[in-house]
């Protein structure tokens, strides 16, 4: 049997922001710390549907203080969460990201 295959873009944004920047809202009570290959994420939906995860530890500054100053938002938490892992596992991936006009 064979299956075709469509292949959709996933909206995954990049956001690296100085401290004077405006942050993201949260919907209220939406956090929730998602586990990533053992490292703790805080993760929590924005307004308009999608999930943002930021920093990497559960005791982490909130997402609209300005210590935050990078963050992903994807279609779902766990995206979200998995993929600023991904990109801080290698720091140089990173800044390649980044510095590209990617993010």
């Amino acid at each position: 049997m064979t299956g075709e295959r469509d292949d959709h873009d996933v909206p995954i944004e990049i956001t690296v922001a100085e401290e004077s920047d405006d942050r993201p809202s949260l919907v209220p009570d939406s956090r929730m710390d998602v586990a990533v290959r053992g490292q703790l994420y805080p993760t929590g939906q924005l307004e308009d549907g999608r999930f943002v995860a930021w920093w990497y530890e559960a005791d982490a500054p909130a997402l609209d203080d300005p210590a935050t100053t990078e963050w992903v938002t994807a279609p779902t938490r766990f995206l979200a969460a998995a993929t600023l892992r991904e990109l801080w596992e290698d720091p140089t991936t990173f800044g390649q990201v980044t510095a590209d006009g990617q993010a």
